[in-house]
């Protein structure tokens, strides 16, 4: 499960510097490149809950 533990931790990461752009975006007045931003949190966070199934299912497997 080590494995799984740096995937989400990297996952966390991107999430957060995401969120970090979104707010300078915001802050800045560029409102138009919000939704790109947007997008790739929703992807990111899709991507996070499907490895997140796959290493649960890897880790029933296992035991």
């Amino acid at each position: 499960m080590k494995m799984a533990w740096w995937v989400f931790m990297s996952l966390l990461t991107v999430q957060i510097v995401l969120v970090q752009f979104m707010a300078e975006e915001f802050l800045a007045g560029h409102y138009d490149d919000l939704h790109y931003y947007f997008w790739s949190l929703g992807f990111m966070f899709l991507v996070t809950i499907i490895t997140y199934i796959f290493f649960r299912k890897a880790d029933k497997v296992l035991n």
